[in-house]
């Protein structure tokens, strides 16, 4: 049997590790647009950060030998051909497959793509980025930047860039940073917490508009409030697209079913897979490492068993790098909120019939499995949520669990 992957990310390598201990010996091709082993997303903005390159390989950099694999590296594929069962590239190979693993990821989503055709500004999704960036950085002596987008990957780049000492302005069309993994409340809170502890420069619900280059450099931007500022490095971060065009003809992702087949021979993962929300039900792209991890394993195991199943995806959101200073969402802001606070810590979990529907933990992580897995056991905790928020002890809550008393969960 001959496997191809599409993609050489988290997913893809998960798959073929797991393929390889479970006893598989047929032929494995991984083909990517990048000229990296696969690497970790989670990790890279750490590179950009100061730690050495070889820290995002988390399956190591001799990957490819170690797992035996052929590689078709710097070359993305542009078509799937599922009736002949080959995938086409951009330099005009050919590859055919017995079955297919598609897990491509996702791309950053420009509102101006010519600006990439200015030397100075950059996307920040990809290795390919990174390294781009770090080199730019070093060679130029850039001292500050501008950061287009206050979701998590803005966010991520932002704090990165800034812990490497740079100056940051950080550009948000919302009310608050991380909109997308906050309510109003929680972001709010995060966002004057991070301007605090670092010192960056927070731009609300504004834009980057244009920018003026010089002799092909990037030179300053101007935001939608008609200010200008000087600055020759720009990272745009306002959205992504999943890589879905090659199989499915648009971006809209790339469906599946519980054991994670697009079609029958065809099986996908991460952040291109649109799968059911293991607590909602809702079909959607929950892009997280654990989802893809277990995507990538429920595959495996159905091409070389015939069974198993996806469990489902939960759209959890951790950021706690480069700053201490961790925040943690999962589930829907709706129902009844329930807020504890303080100082820097901030908690809160939304309620319905009883059960928590969606949760937000900001300042610290010590809470945070104990409330996901109430998450997902849909137990009724109405009576009892804000005496477990305002625990002061980490270890509090599982005592009460245990009926041993003495917990210390005074109400706040």
């Amino acid at each position: 049997m001959r496997v191809v992957t599409v993609g050489t990310g988290m997913a893809a390598a998960e798959f073929v590790q797991r393929l390889r201990l479970d006893g598989f010996d047929g032929e494995i091709v991984m083909c990517s647009d990048e000229d990296f082993a696969p690497y970790s997303p989670c990790v890279i903005p750490f590179y950009l950060a100061g730690e050495p390159l070889d820290t995002v390989y988390w399956k190591g950099k001799n990957f490819y030998d170690q797992y035996r694999v052929t590689a078709r590296l710097g070359d993305p594929v542009v078509e799937v051909d599922a009736e002949r069962n080959l995938v086409r590239t951009a330099a005009g190979r050919s590859e055919t497959y017995d079955r297919l693993f598609y897990a491509t990821g996702a791309r950053s989503w420009y509102p101006r793509p010519d600006w990439l055709q200015t030397t100075g500004v950059f996307g920040f999704k990809t290795l390919t980025d990174m390294v781009a960036i770090d080199r730019y950085v070093r060679k130029q002596g850039i001292t500050k930047a501008v950061v287009f987008g206050g979701g998590f990957i803005g966010v991520d780049a932002a704090l990165a860039l800034w812990h490497r000492g740079l100056e940051i302005t950080l550009v948000h069309r919302n009310t608050r940073l991380l909109s997308q993994m906050t309510d109003e409340d929680g972001g709010q809170f995060a966002t004057r917490k991070l301007a605090e502890k670092t010192g960056i420069k927070i731009r609300l619900k504004s834009t980057v508009e244009e920018i003026t280059a010089r002799n092909g450099q990037l030179a300053s931007v101007r935001f939608s409030d008609g200010s200008t500022m000087e600055t020759a490095l720009l990272i745009v971060s306002i959205g992504v697209s999943p890589n879905s065009e090659p199989l499915r003809g648009d971006d809209k992702g790339v469906p599946s079913d519980p054991q994670m087949q697009a079609e029958t021979g065809i099986y996908t993962a991460g952040d291109v897979a649109v799968t059911r929300h293991a607590v909602t039900g809702a079909s959607g792209i929950y892009a997280t490492y654990p989802n893809a991890m277990q995507q990538a394993r429920t595959a495996a195991r159905h091409l070389l068993h015939n069974d198993g199943a996806f469990s489902g995806s939960v759209n959890t959101n951790v950021l706690k790098k480069h700053i201490d200073f961790p925040i943690v969402s999962a589930g829907s802001f709706s129902g009844e909120a329930v807020t504890w606070q303080d100082g820097d810590i901030w908690r809160r979990v939304y309620l319905q019939d009883g059960k928590i529907n969606g949760y937000i933990i900001i300042g610290d992580t010590r809470m945070s499995g104990y409330i996901y897995q109430l998450y997902l056991s849909r137990k009724r905790v109405d009576q009892t949520i804000l005496k477990t928020l305002s625990a002061p002890q980490h270890d509090s809550y599982y005592r009460s669990m245990l009926g041993l008393g003495g917990s210390a969960m005074a109400m706040a």
